[in-house]
């Protein structure tokens, strides 16, 4: 076969996973390459919030937690039920065992962390959990990346202000009480500090694939833009190239090792169809994640595991059908979500992939959860932010274009959205007994420090409200996700497996490979988290496999 040109290693895919895997190679010694289907790069990675859920590092030690790996581990276990291989044991240990080593050596080539201290694992109060286990990098001046500045994947909606994702939790409450509004005055003027320097500051996941990019740079990583992965080439089991497709031709790489780190199925409607049983519509993952990899993998007949599901969350479209991914908002006192029935069916504060297995169930259960309704009351909207909408300021169109539907009693807007007027009536009656007391004795809310980080820490509960002061808002709820979880299964060591058995060369991370989370998501950064230690596993297993080839080849030279 003709080759146009050769590297060690190809990485497929410029998110946080690919970045990270192909620096690593580099530091190595690995010529390596990154190929990128997308005229941008960062992927996924650079719309999210850049958080990465590492166990027993140092940067967050260094902030005060106490930490190990055997709690990291009991934690683990006792969350991740899922029973299939890409959750194995094998694989959890080794991520809580290589996370903190990735995060010292993308420190020593000049990565910057900021600990997320008070942001705590979704599940804090199981064994072996804990708060503030996140990290994120530090705001990044895009300047330092020359050409490679603009290419950089831009969301749909990008924030005012460089911040910490381990901050944002006091921006929807700031003009509540004086520490949150303290927090945001100052991030606030971070970012003024940052402009009158003239920098590009970002942040979040932007910031964080800027800043990796960087890196990889300076270990001459080369990334190829617009130039997708088309098959792999196989002779006898074993990788010996590429085939991929740039300026619109066939183009022939050769190599021995390719480490796919791309995006899964979340925008290829047949697929979602087929497995998810919902459209593309709701999806917050990058437009360019159509499944590709999944349907090489399938090809081959590899190991696959958790085709089912997705990192699930409620999410709204706005008028203009941009996605908006609920975090905060289904935490804040006065509101409540709803079946078309008008009840409630889950605890509205849980962990977003919770939140949208449920919406999925209830929908599977009863056909009337798809759209759920966010509830909210005049209190709400007048002391909270909502998505971008700030307190007191609901925009005109907002209301006209019916994004939020607004009544002046629950009986107008139980017409207006079609909810069931008696079911409604009776729900918010309950519930705001539930705030009279504090305890939500239907499923919970407001129990866990980690529905409390997103609450009002003003109310008895913070995160119950009474419904009751008109005027009232209603939103329709879907379930959105940040990007499909399964995919390829590999081992330990990031291998792609066929049959349970490792393949010669090749190896997956991220959202293209089956999840190690399972079916739950453990803290903040657990999509970036795994999808990041196993690109720096897979190249440490390539980097030691490379120098026993070379070792091999030149005895039979000698």
């Amino acid at each position: 076969m003709h080759w146009d040109e050769e590297y060690d290693v190809v990485v497929v895919g410029s998110g946080a996973g690919g970045l990270v895997a192909a620096i690593t190679a580099a530091y190595h010694g690995l010529k390596t390459t990154i190929i990128e289907k997308s005229a941008t790069w960062g992927g996924t990675s650079a719309l999210s919030g850049g958080g990465l859920w590492i166990p027993n590092n140092h940067v967050s030690k260094k902030a005060g937690l106490q930490d190990s790996e055997e709690e990291a581990i009991l934690y683990m276990q006792e969350i991740i039920k899922h029973t299939g291989p890409g959750a194995s044991f094998e694989r959890k240990l080794a991520y809580v065992q290589n996370g903190h080593k990735m995060v010292k050596f993308l420190e020593l080539l000049g990565m910057k962390w900021v600990a997320g201290s008070f942001y705590p694992d979704y599940y804090p109060e199981q064994p072996g959990g804990k708060i503030g286990r996140s990290i994120e990098g530090a705001i990044f001046d895009s300047r330092q990346l020359g050409e490679f500045e603009k290419s950089l994947r831009a969301g749909e909606i990008d924030p005012p202000i460089p911040l910490y994702s381990g901050k944002v939790a006091s921006l929807p409450k700031a003009f509540t009480n004086a520490k949150d509004f303290n927090t945001v005055v100052g991030m606030f003027l971070n970012g003024f500090k940052h402009k009158i320097k003239g920098e590009h500051a970002i942040s979040i996941g932007a910031g964080l694939v800027a800043a990796l990019l960087k890196i990889a740079l300076e270990q001459k990583v080369t990334i190829q833009l617009s130039t997708p992965l088309k098959d792999i080439v196989f002779e006898e089991d074993e990788v010996t190239g590429v085939e991929v497709e740039k300026n619109n031709q066939p183009y022939r790489i050769k190599t021995k090792f390719v480490i796919l780190a791309s995006g899964g199925f979340e925008r290829n409607p047949e697929l979602r169809k087929k497995y998810h049983n919902v459209g593309t519509d709701w999806t917050s993952a990058s437009p360019d994640n159509t499944g590709d990899i999944l349907l090489i993998a399938q090809k081959y007949n590899l190991d696959t595991d958790l085709l089912d599901d997705a990192w699930w969350g409620p999410a709204t479209l706005d008028s203009k059908g941009t996605r908006k991914f609920l975090v905060y908002e289904r935490s804040m006192p006065h509101s409540m979500i709803v079946d078309q029935t008008g009840e409630r069916y889950f605890n509205e504060s849980q962990s977003y992939t919770d939140a949208g297995h449920a919406i999925l169930e209830r929908h599977q259960n009863t056909g009337k959860a798809i759209p759920s309704w966010l509830i909210l009351e005049s209190r709400n909207r007048n002391k909270y932010l909502f998505g971008d909408m700030l307190p007191r300021m609901t925009p005109k169109e907002a209301i006209e274009s019916e994004f939020l539907v607004k009544a002046h009693s629950i009986e107008e807007l139980a017409e207006k959205c079609g909810i069931e007027r008696s079911g409604l009536q009776h729900t918010i009656e309950r519930f705001n007994h539930f705030v009279e007391t504090g305890v939500d004795e239907d499923f919970g809310r407001g129990n866990s420090a980690y529905d409390n980080y997103y609450g009002d820490p003003t109310y008895k509960n913070p995160n119950l409200g009474k419904l009751e002061k008109p005027p009232y808002y209603a939103c329709k709820i879907f379930p959105g996700d940040l990007g499909t979880k399964g995919g390829i299964v590999t081992n330990e060591y990031g291998q792609a497996l066929r049959d349970s058995m490792p393949i010669k060369g090749l190896y997956a991370t991220g959202n293209c490979s089956a999840s190690v989370m399972g079916r739950v998501y453990a803290g903040p950064g657990s999509t970036l988290g795994p999808t990041t230690v196993f690109g720096y596993i897979s190249a440490n297993h390539i980097k030691t496999h490379f120098r026993l080839k070379q070792s091999e080849e030149k005895n039979m030279i000698v």
